[in-house]
């Protein structure tokens, strides 16, 4: 860090009571956005509250540096970088501050989603609703004036804007509302005899200001803004005068944070519809689909989408569903939605429109209607889902964000989208369409590769050809995406005149032109595109992209091609893994600590930022990487719901493996990444060792040594118990039995602490005629070790266990694991850290124990005489089992013993990251985490929980008395299998220990 940029932050520290960030690592994180550039800032700020906006710009006014308002950092076209001071404003300024009968007041950081289901709770919406409303923050949907899907219903953000409280460019707050144009008696905006300035002063003035440009550029603007458009990039100007006010909230919509910056708004909202109606409508040209669009639009449809056969078929493979209800002759697609104030009315509606979309001959391809709400909701994840379907496309040539949104007038856009289909021929481009038809507005995606020269050329022509038909038609560049980086060049060309009269209204708020510069009005001397730094050699190239210092310096991991520039390459930076909604588990520790650098992308941002040179080699081993590297452990979750699939799992494990590997592990963590040599030797003494984790003095000393919490439930030790059972039984030999053969693979929980689970998955298996062999030369999977960065000893016992799986695969057995983490480790880190031939093999063979016991199922092999079991049983998926939208294998199981009550809903991860929840700086952000489902266990209609992790176990454990068991131990007791009181009897009934509390 140089020493000008620290004296900065100093500065900043003693006038905000906020965040101030200014090493290079976290300047990474803030580098990019969801669009194709790449700007380092000075410094980022992350306030607390109004006054550390105010004080941060007052700041940087004095001194005349530029300030960047940032809300998810979601933004296509670049809004949200800049080369200044950039201010974040998700990271604390995200309450709902107040609600009353028809409006909320929220602050900038609230996100779109989260705003919402605040509202239905009370039977209201706020309306507007982009496709990332999940990620987007309130201050980013004023920011660009978002609309969505639903804008014949609700219109954009602009007219359910009340009220903003804003940070002019001075760090002046004022609270902007519909304002008369006349300037107070004697009182100026500067205040009264050079004292203070009066915010109510200068609210007047701006709208004085205002008012004269609209009044003497009326022309321009009634000729730039017509009201045949329903969309306008840049400020929108043509509506700002009512009742001799001047609606000043509404002029910041779709500003980009360039006139001030928002920091709090009150929203207006209505009740929710009663009832819709859906239908997909099919077409077999684009074309076609637009006229249709015209067709229905007199009748009044809340929506109105459309999407191309590129689109269609990348649903169709995306999910079963939508390829069996598309067909593979549709090239086009409209979702039409209508409500109502109940569903035969709504019905009665969509039935007129299907009836005049009918009377034309040829029109349409099929129609499929919505029968009940799973259908709407499938018909509308079509469109919810389409932008991440788009992520999904790895490879070098992918679908970008460039030319994006344009809007047209609606009547014009069956002629325009043969003009841009045109356009994309002339140019030889590929793209993908998709938008919403209902007010003329499409998303033009081109396929191109951004690291390539060539390609980015072709972008900046591409998008020449295709404005030059926008305009043709009377449309305009910029819809709800706003102008940004990559447009407002543009828009200065195609509109020049437009363009002065929006630089005028710039200087009324920001003489100096320091908010945001270079968005919607041009910067001086700005040339070109800041395109970010390509972490791949480009498409036409042979050669291999050189290594900068600091990737020669990360730990060497087995990646297969393009390895982990790949990786880092496939993140598009959308903002997708910043996702908080219910029904999925994105990233655990971003819901629990909502900032930057715990999100998944920022993992693969800081990846690429050493790829490609722009770190420091030294800084890979500091500790401001590796706190940000720490805020993963290792759930899998952003790998399994990312759209394209990005490994950041692995990304982190070179991470804090360059790090360990320079300053080794402190003794806390490396003695819980021995945990199994923990157990192990606390079975050595097992009766001491389970009399100390009960005795809170001694779990004192076990937090001031091994760091362990002392209010953390911890499972009894039972020594070398399963070893010595399965030697007995002749387990740790081969097997001898004919017909298939399965290796357990026992991790630390099954092995040390549970030695009835291992009886029960033998006693299930050899009923069902499998061999069962234990080979007692395994060794723990070493999760752990990955986990904490240990990648020297990982790859020592992941070459040890390589030996005994491989022998046992290329004898013919499966290989059966009790703990999920270890079916990861073996299929997911094992490949990264040793090289075998056998391994592709290994990784196919290997599974968990109910997936293993659904395949008998499912293979017609699995004995169903179960006894009836009574229980109310709460059942939790681990994360390193759950596959994002499918049933697990130990539901199903479950589901298949009568009397049985099974609550499997999702939940959310348990918040235990496997050793991670047992150490005490962790364990309260655990159970923050976890307290859904510790939560649900506390309730009165559940009797047992179940879940195959070991650690999940623990915390579900932790704030009852009620046991969590396997799913193998149910079915087994449900066979009749190992009864008495030293075998299942005792299962449903036997406590979890009382409750241990620091």
């Amino acid at each position: 860090m140089d020493q000008e940029r620290q004296r900065i932050a100093e500065d900043l520290r003693g006038v905000v009571a906020g965040e101030v960030l200014c090493d290079d690592a976290s300047r990474a994180l803030y580098a990019t956005d969801g669009s194709l550039f790449e700007v380092w800032p000075l410094v980022v700020v992350r306030p607390r509250s109004v006054d550390d906006v105010a004080a941060t710009v007052r700041w940087a006014a004095e001194r005349g540096v530029a300030v960047h308002p940032r809300g998810a950092g979601s933004s296509l076209t670049g809004d949200s970088l800049g080369p200044g001071v950039v201010i974040d404003c998700s990271r604390f300024l995200r309450r709902i501050v107040a609600t009353s009968g028809d409006t909320v007041r929220v602050q900038p950081g609230v996100v779109g989603l989260q705003l919402e289901e605040h509202l239905q709770r009370l039977g209201r919406t706020f309306g507007p609703d982009p496709a990332a409303a999940a990620v987007t923050t309130i201050g980013g949907m004023i920011g660009r004036n978002t609309s969505g899907s639903r804008f014949l219903r609700h219109g954009a953000v602009r007219g359910r804007v009340a009220a903003v409280q804003a940070v002019l460019a001075d760090g002046t707050v004022v609270e902007l509302e519909p304002t008369p144009p006349r300037l107070l008696p004697g009182i100026s905006g500067a205040g009264v005899a050079g004292g203070p300035v009066d915010p109510a002063a200068r609210v007047a003035a701006l709208a004085v200001g205002v008012d004269e440009v609209l009044t003497e550029s009326a022309a321009v603007i009634a000729a730039g803004q017509p009201a045949t458009r329903l969309s306008h990039g840049g400020y929108r100007l043509d509506d700002l005068r009512h009742d001799g006010l001047v609606d000043l909230p509404r002029l910041m919509c779709g500003a980009a944070g360039t006139l001030g910056i928002v920091t709090e708004a009150t929203l207006r909202t209505v009740p929710v519809d009663a009832a819709v109606a859906v239908a997909l409508v099919l077409f077999d040209s684009l074309e076609k689909a637009g006229q249709a669009s015209l067709r229905i639009s007199s009748l009044g449809p809340s929506a109105c989408d459309l999407f191309d056969k590129r689109h269609l078929a990348l649903a169709r493979g995306s999910r079963v569903d939508f390829d069996l209800l598309i067909p593979p002759v549709a090239d086009a697609g409209l979702l039409i939605e209508f409500s109502d104030t109940d569903i035969a009315t709504a019905n009665a509606r969509l039935d007129d429109a299907i009836r005049r979309l009918q009377g034309v001959k040829r029109l349409c391809l099929d129609i499929r209607r919505a029968e009940d709400a799973s259908d709407a909701a499938m018909f509308w994840d079509l469109s919810r889902h389409l932008v991440s379907t788009l992520h999904g496309v790895r490879g070098v040539s992918r679908p970008v964000p460039f030319i994006e949104d344009i809007v047209v007038p609606p009547e014009a856009l069956p002629d325009f989208l043969g003009r841009l289909q045109g356009a994309l021929k002339r140019c030889t481009a590929t793209a993908m369409i998709f938008g919403h038809a209902g007010h003329g507005q499409l998303h033009v995606r081109p396929y191109a590769d951004p690291g390539n020269p060539a390609d980015r050329a072709a972008l900046v022509r591409l998008a020449e050809a295709v404005y030059d038909e926008v305009v043709a038609v009377g449309g305009t560049i910029g819809g709800e995406q706003g102008l940004g980086m990559s447009r407002t060049g543009f828009f200065d060309r195609y509109y020049p005149e437009l363009a002065e009269v929006f630089a005028r209204i710039k200087r009324v708020f920001d003489p100096a032109g320091l908010l945001n510069p270079g968005k919607i009005v041009r910067g001086p001397g700005e040339v070109g595109f800041p395109f970010r730094d390509p972490v791949l050699s480009p498409s036409d190239s042979q050669v291999p992209a050189p290594l900068s210092p600091a990737a020669r310096a990360l730990p060497v991991l087995l990646w297969t091609e393009p390895g982990a520039a790949g990786e880092v390459d496939a993140c598009n930076g959308c903002g997708a893994c910043r996702t908080q909604a219910t029904g999925t588990r994105m990233c655990p520790r971003y819901r629990e600590d909502p900032s930057e650098e715990a999100s998944p992308r920022a993992k693969a941002n800081l990846f690429g930022a050493f790829l490609t040179g722009r770190l420091d080699p030294k800084s890979l081993t500091g500790d401001e990487v590796l706190a940000i590297a720490d805020t993963c452990f290792n759930c899998h979750q952003c790998r399994l719901e990312c759209s394209a699939g990005v490994d950041v799992p692995a990304l982190v494990m070179q991470l804090k493996g360059a790090h360990v590997a320079e300053n080794s592990l402190g003794l806390s963590a490396w003695l819980l990444s021995r945990v199994d040599s923990l157990s192990r030797w606390g079975g050595l003494v097992a009766p001491l060792a389970n009399a100390a984790i009960a005795d809170p003095r001694a779990r004192w000393i076990l937090e001031k040594t091994v760091g362990v919490a002392q209010g953390r439930k911890l499972p009894r030790f039972t020594g070398n118990r399963t070893m010595r059972w399965a030697a007995r039984r002749g387990l740790t030999r081969p097997s001898r039995r004919g017909g298939p053969r399965v290796l357990l693979f026992l991790d630390t929980y099954a092995r040390r602490h549970d030695p009835l689970l291992v009886e029960a998955l033998v006693a299930v298996l050899e009923r069902h005629g499998v061999g069962v062999s234990i080979d007692p030369r395994q060794l723990a999977s070493g999760m752990p070790l990955v986990a904490a960065g240990d990648l020297a000893a990982a790859r020592k016992v992941a070459a040890a266990n390589m030996r005994v799986l491989a022998e046992a695969v290329r004898l013919g057995y499966r290989i059966v694991c009790t703990e999920p983490a270890a079916v990861t480790a073996i299929t997911h880190d094992y490949p990264l850290l040793v090289e075998d031939d056998d391994m592709a093999r290994v990784v196919e063979a290997t599974c968990d124990a109910t997936t293993y016991l659904w395949e008998l199922h499912r293979e017609g092999k699995l004995k169903l005489d179960f006894d009836p079991l009574p229980a109310r049983v709460l059942h939790h998926t681990p994360c390193h089992l759950r596959v994002p939208g499918q049933m697990s294998a130990s539901e199903h199981l479950l589901r298949l013993i009568p009397g049985l009550s099974l609550d499997a809903a999702d939940r959310g991860c348990s918040g235990m990251g496997g050793t991670w929840g047992l150490h005490h700086d962790h364990h309260r952000s655990s159970l923050r985490i976890g307290l859904g489902l510790v939560s649900a266990m506390r309730g009165g209609g559940v009797d047992v929980g179940s879940t195959e992790c070991s650690a999940c176990r623990l915390q579900m454990e932790q704030g009852t008395t009620k046991p969590t068991v396997h799913p193998v131990k149910l079915l087994a007791k449900a066979w009749r299998l190992l009864p008495g009181p030293a075998g299942l009897d005792p299962l449903l009934t036997a406590g979890s220990g009382r409750l241990t509390t620091s």
